[in-house]
């Protein structure tokens, strides 16, 4: 880059492309949803960031009796609602059955302690997504499925999930990001300065 253009000067891997990507996705979308909040008075979360997986089959942990999966990606800063949409089983036959109920991580232990409503719990723990049932059902073979938004680009030619308003800001914050980071020297134009000391 040379004054805020590209040339053929400068060598950066795909790898570090996509971590400065990612990196301004999630505090894009953090930052429309406190200005949002600072707006309206409650928390919004645009819809075009939010992405349907299929988690990862269950594996249970012989300590605990829980079962665990693994979501796509560690959650955003975010409250439980926002930073995950929602989880729940489905399949074929069956179709899609009742979300999970979500428990922030303190929450858990005070739980067990207090009448549970009928359903499948879960607690989140970086990317790891641990699920039991409130009566102890089995959850093996189940299918699950998550709601949230996704900030991983995965290379440099796929459509990124961010609603159109936010694509400027995303290049934005790149180039400033490969500007700093490549230490590229800038010309600075000033036009209208005063003439210099002519005096002889």
């Amino acid at each position: 880059m040379a004054n805020q253009f590209p040339n053929d000067d400068w060598v950066i891997t795909p790898n570090e492309m996509l971590l400065y990507i990612n990196e301004a996705m999630s505090s894009g979308i953090i930052g429309q949803v406190y200005s949002g909040a600072k707006i309206l008075g409650a928390m919004e979360m645009p819809e075009a960031y939010i992405v349907q997986f299929e988690l990862s089959a269950l594996t249970q942990d012989t300590i605990s009796g829980k079962w665990t999966t693994t979501l796509p990606q560690p959650p955003l800063s975010l409250p439980l609602g926002y930073s995950v949409n929602r989880v729940y089983p489905a399949n074929a036959s069956l179709g899609q059955g009742q979300d999970v109920i979500l428990l922030k991580a303190k929450r858990v232990g005070r739980r067990k302690n207090m009448p549970l409503q009928f359903g499948v719990y879960g607690e989140i723990q970086n990317k790891k997504l641990i699920l039991w049932a409130s009566n102890g059902t089995p959850l093996l073979n189940e299918v699950f499925y998550v709601e949230m938004p996704s900030t991983r680009a995965v290379n440099l030619t796929d459509a990124m999930p961010l609603p159109d308003d936010a694509a400027e800001m995303i290049f934005n914050k790149v180039v400033a990001r490969l500007s700093n980071r490549l230490q590229i020297p800038h010309d600075v134009i000033q036009d209208g300065l005063p003439a210099g000391n002519k005096t002889s």
